[in-house]
């Protein structure tokens, strides 16, 4: 049985941009792209477009600055759209939201889909500035990824959320790529969000 209708995407601003870049964070190891993306939608002022709803979802909602928020939005600046989600992604909802995404990114004509995480380090207290990793399925991306600073991880494994992204990117002959930076194991790790902002900026 396909569950994805329990999903929906919500726009509440029509969201008309040819070719946009996906930016994508979700609570995971260190909370790196949540962390990564809520300081990246603040400080350059993306619009807020919409939402994901689900019933499968944990019963959250968020409250900043007073307001009353769902925990799953859409934000976009120009040709960029961020995901943000301020709840962990269980993986019965994380399979149905990665199809449904990916499927909607299809829609969307998507360039580039940029997943962000964390990678834990036992040393990551005797490191200043964390180094960030990366994967791509698109060879060109992998050279502009190396070209920016990025280490292509030679052998591996994604795992969670964001390896369901990838799974179906492949699928959908969409360009995905995931940035990891190194992280702490059992806590928010900001610096290890602000080495991949610099990453992404370049």
């Amino acid at each position: 049985m396909d569950n994805s209708d329990e999903i929906t995407i919500i726009e509440t601003k029509k969201i008309n941009v040819d070719n946009p870049i996906i930016i994508e964070g979700v609570p995971d190891i260190g909370l790196v792209g949540s962390i990564a993306v809520s300081h990246m939608v603040q400080e350059q002022n993306f619009d807020e477009v919409g939402y994901i709803k689900s019933d499968l979802f944990p019963p959250v909602m968020v409250v900043h600055d007073r307001k009353v928020l769902n925990p799953v939005r859409i934000f976009q600046k120009g040709k960029l759209i961020a995901i943000l989600s301020e709840i962990p992604i269980d993986p019965r909802p994380g399979y149905m939201l990665s199809k449904k995404l990916t499927e909607w990114y299809k829609e969307k004509g998507v360039e580039l889909i940029i997943s962000i995480s964390g990678m834990s380090l036992q040393e990551r207290i005797d490191i200043d500035e964390p180094e960030v990793f990366g994967t791509s399925n698109n060879e060109d991306v992998l050279k502009k990824m190396e070209g920016s600073g990025v280490k292509i991880l030679e052998e591996g494994f994604v795992s969670g959320f964001y390896a369901l992204i990838l799974k179906n990117s492949i699928e959908l002959n969409l360009n995905s790529s995931v940035l990891l930076a190194q992280c702490y194991p059992s806590y928010p790790d900001p610096g290890a969000a602000a080495s991949i902002l610099k990453i992404l900026n370049k």
